[in-house]
């Protein structure tokens, strides 16, 4: 009676830490398998291993008083093996504090950016003239619609002249805020990028930026514009009677006086 039996087979994950003055090897750096919670220390030489860890996508981060902290991220295959190995620089006196919601650690590089920013790549191929609808899918941001081309990108929950618009980092002044009527008076397809901020920085651009900004970055930011900037201006007169009149009556009047 014949059956299959199927098991998943667990990799090994090994490195080296080494200093990056001298190259030599560093030892008792703590190296910490975050998705898993494991942490191993390294020997004499700066080696270190994990053994029997399902496949998947891990990060490591290595600490030790008097350097830098680094961060590393693996793919690991079922069976085999990964090798990864740091360079450790010498860092001054500093302290990271991570703190999430999740239940689980994370690194800061894994954590949520105040920043984001939507290439143009990814707005041609959403091909919509509302900024709301283009930001939707960005964390943190939904969208506010009334019909075609009056979405306008909800932050964090905030809405109306909570949120502020630029565009190349200057105000446009339009009612967008004020009615759902209105859209925003961005071009979206003829747009390099979308900036999105969000956090304490946003209070740097006023008190109605609280929810948040978002920035409108045209292709043509950084270039000059074709053709002259200035103004001109002429000035004519005449050698008529009346002209010569005028000037009489100034003069008769500047000797009666």
């Amino acid at each position: 009676m014949p059956f299959a039996v199927f098991a998943q087979i667990g990799g090994t994950i090994r490195g080296t830490v080494k200093s990056e003055i001298n190259d030599e090897p560093i030892a008792n750096v703590s190296v910490q398998l975050t998705q898993l919670r494991r942490n191993v220390e390294t020997d004499e030489n700066g080696a270190f291993e994990f053994t029997n860890i399902p496949a998947g996508r891990y990060t490591i981060v290595t600490h030790i008083e008097g350097f830098s902290d680094k961060v590393q991220t693996v793919v690991l295959v079922s069976g085999a093996t990964a090798a990864v190995d740091f360079e450790l620089s010498l860092a001054s006196l500093r302290e990271e504090v991570t703190v999430t919601a999740s239940g689980t650690e994370e690194s800061v590089f894994e954590s949520f950016q105040s920043v984001n920013s939507v290439g143009s790549t990814r707005i041609r191929e959403q091909a919509n003239t509302g900024i709301g609808e283009i930001l939707e899918r960005e964390a943190g941001v939904g969208k506010r619609s009334f019909g075609p081309g009056t979405s306008r990108p909800v932050i964090r929950g905030f809405d109306g002249d909570r949120v502020l618009v630029l565009q190349d980092g200057v105000r446009n002044g339009s009612l967008g805020s004020q009615s759902g009527d209105h859209g925003e008076p961005v071009d979206a397809l003829n747009l390099e990028r979308l900036e999105v901020i969000k956090g304490p920085a946003t209070l740097l651009y006023g008190s109605n930026a609280i929810g948040g900004v978002v920035n409108a970055v045209t292709d043509d930011e950084d270039d000059a514009h074709p053709g002259f900037r200035g103004y001109f201006t002429g000035i004519g007169g005449s050698v008529n009677r009346q002209g010569h009149e005028r000037r009489n009556r100034i003069r008769l009047q500047k000797i009666s006086f």
